[in-house]
């Protein structure tokens, strides 16, 4: 599970450093493998030139004796203890580099290898040497323990078969090779280091339309925008398109819901009108009661229409609703209804605030709301709206009073429909149930509190448009 969340920055770059990583290791064990080769080679062609050189001025007498016709000390063969020696044996006597200062080599034996007729003659360059000619590698400790690295081979000069060795310290391969592994893995290094900086840069650059794709699908979802942009990379194209065919769909669907509920509105509007002209003489309802169920039933037709409004948006609506001058209109409204009363009523909201639902429902919660703290209040109402963090994504609206409040049993029961705590107070017992369902509608909520003032203290949270 933690894979599949696992974002597709960390997925492409844990991908490009697992497969670089293998890469350069593959590189440097390959060219590791070439230089050693090299190295060696080089090592092994001078070795095998000084035993073509040897060779070239070994004699032997009749009796077995073997010598050299010239000084083949040359450099770095005159270098005493050193690790260049060189060293020929013959049947009667032996024959050894000044370097070896009077000690011996112990060269690991080589099985006896013929070269043609005519060796000496037709190959003193060691190049010419064909591989069955060639002197054999060997490895082993020399004077003093010190590892050496051998080339030996076998030769007949006359009926005299001898063996000649030649030598190098194993330090002059593994020095040479350690010193270009070192330069190679820093210049490895760098080059990966490189590698992933380039990397970064394509992932960065290469995710760039998903996150416009981001912002346009959040300006669609605040309102601020219909459709998603079609000017899209090719490969996210098709996603576009059905994206805003997906908006397309949804806005025909909440036209056709919106059509629904007009028609259903216009219906009922006007035998309720008509219902409620002819009960409001008293001489067909002395009581009023029938007139007071036909101004229920046009409450429940208005808060079934508005849940019907917020269904068809699917939870939090798309518009864009500000609070400040919504309330500035419901207020007025109210200080008019409640002229007698000279409440006190103080706003404290930002104009720049929103939230993200229908007007309509906006001034249906406000206004039942204020209302109630209207209906309540003795002297003064407070509105404020405020934003708990700015990572909020929901708006609390504030309203207090200082009337006489509720006992905390109270208050669940003044959210139920048509119940009522005080039975001679006007009012049918919906204001703050159809609030309430409003607000859940769009993923907010309702809740009471005993206020500072003495009265009731009631949030009303909602989606917030940003």
């Amino acid at each position: 599970m933690k894979a599949r969340r696992a974002s597709l920055n960390r997925r492409l770059f844990t991908g490009a450093a697992i497969f670089i990583a293998a890469a350069l290791l593959i590189a440097a064990i390959v060219i590791g493998f070439v230089l050693h080769r090299f190295v060696q080679g080089q090592i092994d062609q001078r070795l095998d030139t000084q035993l073509v050189f040897l060779s070239s001025m070994l004699t032997a007498d009749a009796n077995g004796t073997i010598a050299l016709a010239g000084n083949a000390d040359g450099p770095p063969f005159d270098r005493p203890a050193r690790g260049w020696y060189w060293q020929i044996n013959g049947p009667k006597n032996v024959l050894r580099s000044r370097s070896l200062e009077g000690n011996g080599i112990d060269a690991p034996p080589v099985p006896r290898r013929p070269p043609p007729p005519d060796f000496r003659r037709f190959h003193e360059d060691v190049d010419d040497l064909p591989d069955e000619a060639r002197p054999a590698p060997g490895d082993g400790p020399g004077p003093g323990r010190a590892p050496l690295h051998f080339r030996i081979t076998q030769e007949t000069i006359g009926t005299t078969p001898v063996t000649l060795i030649a030598s190098s310290p194993r330090a002059a391969v593994m020095g040479p090779l350690r010193a270009a592994m070192i330069t190679l893995g820093v210049s490895l290094a760098v080059l990966g280091l490189a590698l992933m900086l380039a990397i970064v840069l394509q992932v960065r650059l290469g995710l760039r339309p998903l996150e416009r794709l981001r912002r346009a699908v959040a300006e669609v979802r605040t309102g601020r925008s219909d459709r998603l942009p079609a000017d899209q990379p090719r490969e996210i194209e098709p996603l576009v398109a059905e994206l805003n065919g997906l908006l397309e769909q949804n806005a025909v669907n909440l036209e056709r819901a919106r059509r629904h509920v007009s028609n259903l509105a216009h219906g009922l509007k006007t035998p309720l009108a008509t219902l409620s002209i002819a009960l409001a003489d008293r001489s067909r309802d002395s009581t009023g009661e029938l007139h007071g169920l036909a101004v229920l039933m046009e409450r429940r037709i208005r808060h079934h229409l508005a849940r019907a409004r917020a269904a068809a948006l699917n939870g939090a609506a798309r518009t864009r609703t500000p609070v400040a001058s919504r309330l500035d209109d419901v207020a007025s409204a109210l200080k008019k209804i409640h002229a007698d009363k000279n409440i006190d009523l103080t706003l404290a909201v930002p104009a720049d605030l929103a939230v993200a639902c229908e007007p309509q429902d906006f001034d249906e919660m406000a206004g039942n709301l204020l209302d109630n703290a209207f209906r309540w209040a003795r002297s003064t109402v407070s509105a404020q709206a405020v934003v708990p963090s700015d990572e909020s994504r929901l708006l609390q609206l504030v309203i207090e009073d200082d009337g006489p409040g509720l006992t905390p049993e109270q208050m669940p029961q003044v959210l139920r429909p048509g119940e009522r705590i005080d039975e001679s107070a006007p009012g049918f017992g919906f204001g703050l149930p159809i609030a309430r369902e409003l607000a859940e509608l769009y993923g907010g909520e309702l809740a009471l509190d005993a206020s500072p003032r003495g009265g009731l203290q009631i949030t009303l949270s909602l989606p917030r448009a940003i």
